[in-house]
């Protein structure tokens, strides 16, 4: 195990610009502003709430922009100051964007996850890659239990108000 160690420290001299612990501090502090962002974002948002679909797609969104403050200040701890791993991740991102069906944005930034810590690990970045996984997996999972919660405060929501109906087509006065 201890081997396994030295060939990452080994891997990781030269080829990254940052020690493990500013790695942290740069993702922590991308993932408390994008968690702000997100709920300006969620306040300040002026289309219809009441339309099933815009709330949903409303919220998709909001969480993308957590995940893309993440993933952007991830994608700057890989590519730091090299121009040629800056055109690679551009190309590589591009496939996604074209090439790929996706509907909910949140997988599609998860797509861009896969293929950033691909290219850290490509480029020896193995703290870069280990650190950025273990970030992601702990913003993913905040995300999870935020989106509980809501489920959660929705139902309780709708039982201490069982005149509020989800069919908009009744209440269309209210909307």
């Amino acid at each position: 195990m201890q081997e396994l160690f030295e060939i990452i420290k080994q891997s990781s001299e030269g080829s990254i610009t940052q020690s493990p612990l500013r790695i942290v501090i740069n993702l922590s502090m991308a993932m408390i502003l994008g968690l702000i962002y997100a709920y300006v974002y969620r306040l300040t948002y002026i289309g219809k709430k009441s339309n099933p679909s815009i709330k949903a797609e409303m919220e998709g969104i909001q969480y993308t922009l957590l995940l893309l403050s993440v993933g952007g200040a991830f994608i700057w701890i890989v590519v730091a100051d090299n121009l040629v791993r800056a055109f690679g991740l551009a190309g590589a991102l591009s496939l996604i964007r074209f090439r790929t069906k996706v509907k909910d944005p949140m997988n599609t930034i998860k797509v861009f996850y896969s293929i950033i810590i691909g290219m850290s690990c490509g480029l020896s970045q193995y703290y870069a890659a280990l650190i950025g996984t273990a970030f992601m997996s702990f913003v993913l999972t905040v995300i999870y239990f935020i989106k509980k919660r809501e489920k959660k405060l929705k139902k309780l929501k709708k039982e201490m108000n069982p005149l509020t109906d989800d069919n908009p087509g009744q209440n269309s006065s209210e909307n």
